[in-house]
């Protein structure tokens, strides 16, 4: 352990993993706290003045506030944050849920970024809600999810936004201050098609950050920002299943439970094609038909509920010739089946349905 003063006008960079004590309070995202824990492949600025332990991890001290000026607003109803990947969008949606709350505000998050999702696990849309500060929005515990099935957003971009107006109606009932809707990184092409969807249904007010995407306040990207490759992100996801999921036992699923996927004739079938067990190496698309090696319908990954609302997950062992999966809970009565699929003993992702 060992102690650095940060003088005022300096920031110090925490980056995980990182364990610190503060004395008196620390100022991180605009919230104050005594101790401060930053999980592995995320960063968290403390501002000066203030002296903290560090217990474990690294740290940067600079110069100013990492926080950008134009991040100071005051608003309610929604928001929608609008930026590539990397560009401060879950810092951003921490800051705006720290600087609301102090004012004695209730927010709530949504949070759409299925591929590096802080809310919930990988491949949800999830929400939660909040009248007290958080270090970062990822401590937030999700209060209802809607399960994509993937972190590839590409041709279930509907999905993407049936899960944002479905959380945006759950978190609009608890009569929230405000809204703020953490938006996917894609910001080109069909993503960007898929953003103007989101907008188009719910109405928000859009921050883009760092450039412009979508009409909308344009705030500025953060001067340090944590660029995260693909193993890094691989990393995080895995973190993410092992922190929202803990399976229980093992038990058979009834066929009249799938949903988003059904076991028919032999193959998968799903909302955006067919999966056929093949003598392949590698699946081959054929039209909708996709030939996969026998082992892809092993451990694919589900969301289970009960009247809609989300309960538990589950890892399936097989669909045939009776559906089994190792699941979190046995009370639900639809399980809503993916393309991710999860080691449900390491909860680490594997090779995805194609």
């Amino acid at each position: 352990m060992f102690a650095i003063e940060i003088p005022a006008g300096y920031t110090a960079i925490l980056k995980g993993p990182a364990s610190a004590k503060c004395i008196n309070s620390c100022r991180v995202f605009g919230g104050l706290f005594k101790n401060i824990e930053v999980p592995l492949y995320k960063q968290y600025p403390v501002e000066g003045p203030a002296v903290i332990y560090i217990e474990e991890g690294s740290v940067t001290l600079v110069a100013g506030s990492t926080i950008p000026e134009d991040w100071n607003i005051e608003t309610e109803g929604a928001v929608a944050l609008v930026g590539p990947t990397d560009s401060g969008k879950s810092s951003l949606s921490t800051y705006l849920v720290n600087r609301h709350v102090a004012g004695g505000k209730r927010v709530c998050v949504i949070d759409a970024d299925v591929g590096q999702s802080d809310i919930g696990p990988p491949g949800f849309v999830t929400y939660s809600c909040t009248s007290a500060p958080v270090l970062h929005i990822s401590q937030l515990q999700p209060l209802d999810g809607y399960y994509v099935g993937t972190v590839n957003l590409q041709g279930v971009e509907d999905l993407l936004v049936a899960g944002v107006v479905q959380c945006f109606k759950k978190a609009s009932a608890n009569y929230p201050h405000l809204i703020v809707i953490n938006t996917p990184g894609w910001t080109t092409g069909r993503g960007l098609q898929m953003l103007w969807s989101i907008i188009d249904a719910v109405k928000p007010t859009v921050l883009n950050i760092g450039e412009v995407v979508l009409p909308g306040r344009l705030l500025s990207r953060p001067r340090h920002i944590l660029q995260r490759g693909p193993q890094e992100r691989r990393e995080l996801r895995n973190y993410a299943y092992r922190r929202h999921i803990s399976l229980i036992k093992k038990i058979q699923i009834p066929h009249e439970s799938l949903a988003f996927c059904k076991w028919e004739r032999g193959g998968l079938s799903c909302l955006w094609g067919r999966y056929v067990a093949a003598d392949v190496e590698e699946p081959q698309r054929r039209g909708r038909e996709i030939a996969v090696p026998p082992h892809y319908f092993k451990n694919v990954f589900a969301a289970l509920y009960k009247k809609g609302r989300l309960v538990g997950y589950a890892v399936f062992e097989k669909f045939e010739p009776s559906p089994s999966a190792y699941v979190s809970t046995d009370d639900f009565d639809e399980v809503r089946v993916g393309k991710i699929r999860v080691d449900p003993h390491g909860l680490q992702e594997l090779e995805p349905l194609p």
